[in-house]
């Protein structure tokens, strides 16, 4: 599973960092519980620093019905009239009270011929239960009409040493052999954003082998399977259900050559997205629906078996995962010493990099002596290798 999932927060306590923030949350949760109306709640900052975990933790902190809804799904306003203005409105099967979720409502706002912002702004206006809407950026002139009917709550960075004792505690749990150091440069890296943290550290994980089973086994077992049973045997036992679905979902045009059979199987695997969407972090009743659907629906989309040899790729998103991290990194370094020699601060500094690129083809060794770039860095900086660094030098 991966970790910004299964670390998610289960309450508002476990949501790192903007404590008063979140206890301004809770406050304003607790006066709609007690049936006195607040105006919605706009929780905007940057990535990765809890706004949608804050909807969630509310959620189960409180026993409530929780009915999201992204930017995606909003693509004029007779849709987000009828998911929205509906869902909202009906009563709950199990008497529980409704808590509406709007997440990244000002990528909805920049749609202009949508009317999808107006919609939302109108719902927000009229609306009976509490709602909370989250955003990046709240100042576009385009998301005024909705910023003016909520409360606004801004989320800030987490600080670094809150961000470190997360990862302790994460890689502790899942046994990971990292050094403080490592630590230290993931909490670094991720500047504020907790999800991203995860990331990083999980790149940094054991991903070759999922407990006691070879993940190619297991991938193998899935694609050469002819049967449901057959299926998931090679997924029982103790093993990481996400991690093989990225495996399989990156291996489905290597193993099947049909394109029915690869298109019954990229079928049958987003059906089980779909069940991972429901779940969130509530039914995972339906775990097992994405499961079958991940696995067996896959092997048994097939019209006859593969009897070949394949090889499987290692999964692009866990590969770019661990090269997002790299590449911030290198971002940072490079932006220091740049920064140092043009003054300016290191994220600043970036913008000289294509000049500097363009300097570099000329002389390569006088950029790296001027600016203290390793060998690492200046690569990076004129976009090649080491090693053709190397001879550009000599």
């Amino acid at each position: 599973m991966l970790f910004t999932v299964k670390y998610a927060p289960k309450k508002l306590d476990d949501i790192i960092g903007n404590q008063e923030k979140v206890e301004h949350a809770k406050q304003w949760m607790l006066h709609w519980l007690a049936k006195k109306a607040r105006k919605p709640l706009l929780v905007w900052g940057p990535p990765g620093t809890g706004k949608t975990s804050l909807a969630y933790a509310l959620k189960q902190q409180f026993d409530l019905d929780l009915i999201e809804m992204n930017a995606s799904e909003l693509r004029n306003r007779d849709r987000v009239e009828r998911v929205v203005g509906g869902s909202a409105l009906a009563s709950s099967l199990f008497g529980r009270s409704k808590l509406v979720l709007i997440d990244d409502a000002d990528v909805l706002a920049g749609r202009k011929d949508s009317g999808g912002s107006t919609a939302i702004k109108n719902f927000l206006a009229d609306s009976p239960c509490p709602i909370i809407v989250t955003a990046t950026d709240i100042w576009d002139k385009s998301f005024s009409s909705i910023r003016a009917e909520c409360e606004i709550v801004d989320f800030k960075k987490i600080n670094k040493l809150s961000v470190r004792k997360r990862l302790e505690h994460v890689a502790k749990a899942e046994k990971l052999a990292l050094s403080p150091e490592t630590l230290d440069r993931i909490s670094e890296m991720a500047e504020g954003d907790m999800r991203a943290a995860l990331n990083d550290l999980q790149a940094l994980g054991p991903t070759s082998r999922t407990h006691d089973k070879d993940i190619f086994q297991i991938v193998r077992g899935v694609f050469k399977a002819e049967t449901y049973a057959a299926a998931r045997e090679a997924v029982s036992g103790e093993i990481d259900y996400d991690i093989i679905k990225l495996w399989i979902d990156e291996n489905i045009p290597a193993e099947y050559e049909s394109a029915e059979d690869i298109s019954a199987a990229y079928d049958s695997l987003s059906k089980a997205d779909v069940f991972d969407g429901r779940i969130r972090k509530s039914h995972w009743q339906l775990l097992k629906y994405s499961i079958d659907l991940a696995t067996a629906g896959v092997a048994i989309a097939k019209k006859a078996p593969y009897h070949k040899f394949t090889k499987y790729n290692f999964p692009e998103y866990l590969r770019s995962m661990s090269r997002t991290m790299e590449r911030r990194a290198m971002l940072k370094a490079v932006g220091l010493k740049i920064g140092a020699k043009v003054h300016a601060n290191r994220k600043d500094a970036l913008v000289y990099l294509p000049v500097l690129k363009e300097m570099g083809k000329k002389n390569a060794e006088h950029l790296m002596e001027f600016y203290g770039f390793s060998e690492d860095e200046l690569a990076f900086v004129l976009e090649t290798s080491v090693s053709r660094v190397g001879r550009k030098k000599e």
